[in-house]
């Protein structure tokens, strides 16, 4: 797409959400290798927006020490240690829930009618999260204002690419299970091979990937789908 990561930020985002980035440490209990689907229901609770499990540090009132003990957790680069997620292709392996609810992204998408992502909306029990920010308004008119082009045939172009890609499942046999498109959301830049950083300039610009290799990871949409069919999110941002 033309559209840059960057533009896309700039045009919709009136809210400062706050989100953990990615942990590829060997050492954490959260990244364990991506296997493959075999998801059974996830519930229908809300999660993250990255579909990840995200680190919690409890609250301190404890202001008088001058050491701080808390881990670094935000470098200027993710330092990847770990064994690289499974890239799946598949749709016809996936759990029929999510097969549908794909299905039914997918069809609103060509459709180029930004309405008619009205039926996946309403297939869940709650919206999804839609670019950074959480119920606020009508959720196609969070969409129309995702990107400049006000009938959203460019947001629905992004979202048919966006399906159309490769993906991985995370969070496995956890309640933040879930496959999420394209996989690069959950992938580290630095380990990409030459035919799959094609791949991603199917979806980016240049300025885009040297803005994404400097953080060390993907910051363009991405779509998140539980085990059990729920749509959780449509999102763009680190």
């Amino acid at each position: 797409m033309s559209l840059s990561a960057g533009a896309c930020l700039a045009s919709q985002v009136t809210t400062e959400r706050i989100i953990t980035l990615p942990d590829y440490s060997a050492s954490s209990p959260d990244t364990s290798p991506i296997l493959g689907p075999n998801g059974e229901g996830s519930g229908g609770s809300r999660i993250s927006i990255d579909g990840e499990i995200t680190s919690e540090t409890p609250d301190s009132d404890d202001t008088d020490s001058d050491i701080d003990d808390t881990p670094d957790m935000l470098s200027d680069q993710p330092v990847f240690t770990g064994p690289l997620p499974t890239i799946m292709s598949d749709i016809d392996a996936l759990p029929m829930p999510v097969q549908n609810m794909h299905k039914a992204l997918y069809r609103a998408a060509l459709s180029g009618t930004i309405e008619a992502l009205r039926t996946p909306i309403e297939m869940n029990e709650m919206p999804p999260i839609l670019g950074l920010e959480e119920g606020q308004g009508d959720p196609i008119e969070q969409l129309r204002q995702m990107t400049s082009a006000p009938d959203g045939a460019e947001i629905l172009a992004i979202l048919a690419e966006i399906l159309e890609s490769n993906f991985v499942l995370i969070g496995q046999g956890t309640p933040q299970e879930m496959y999420v498109w394209p996989y690069f959301a959950h992938y580290p830049v630095s380990a990409l091979t030459a035919p799959q950083r094609v791949e991603l300039f199917r979806l980016i610009t240049s300025g885009d990937y040297e803005e994404m290799d400097a953080l060390g990871q993907y910051i363009f949409f991405r779509v998140g789908i539980a085990p059990d069919g729920t749509w959780h999110y449509f999102v763009a941002g680190e």
